[in-house]
C-alpha cells in the first residue's frame, strides 16, 4: 500500500489524497489493484472509498466508478453507483445502480445492466 498521507484517528483511519494497493493472492504471482482519491478505513475492516476508483485484477477485470465500498469480513465489494466493467475478452458492462461482487470478483452482480459483448 502506498499513500501520500495516513492519518490515525482512535475509530477509524483517513488516507484523505488516497490510495494504492496491490492485494497479492497466495502462492501466487497474481494480484489485485486497486487505487482511488480518498479512503476512509474503519477497524480494517469497512473501507469506505471515493474517488476515481480503478480496480484491475488479475482474471482480467478493470473496474472505474466514483464510490464503493469493501467489507473485508464479508469479502464482498459493493456501491450504488455507476459502475463499468471491462473484460479483456472485450467486454463492456453498465451497471447503472450499482455492483455487489466477492472482492475477489468470481461472484458478480450487477444492477440495471448493459453492454457490448464480443461476438466470436
Amino acid at each position: 500500500m502506498y499513500s501520500p498521507i495516513i492519518k490515525e484517528y482512535t475509530s477509524y483511519t483517513l488516507f484523505p489524497n488516497g490510495f494504492f494497493l496491490f492485494i497479492y493472492e497466495n502462492n501466487a504471482n497474481k494480484y489485485t489493484y486497486l487505487k482511488a482519491d480518498w479512503v476512509k478505513s474503519i477497524g480494517k475492516i469497512i473501507y469506505h472509498i471515493k474517488g476515481n476508483i480503478r480496480i484491475m485484477n488479475s482474471n482480467g477485470y478493470f473496474i472505474k466508478t466514483e464510490e464503493i465500498f469493501w467489507n473485508r469480513k464479508q469479502k464482498k465489494i459493493f456501491n450504488e453507483k455507476y459502475t463499468m466493467i471491462y473484460n479483456s475478452d472485450g467486454t463492456i458492462l453498465h451497471a447503472i445502480n450499482g455492483i455487489e461482487a466477492s472482492e475477489n470478483f468470481k461472484k458478480i452482480k450487477l444492477k440495471n445492466i448493459s453492454g457490448t459483448l464480443p461476438l466470436i
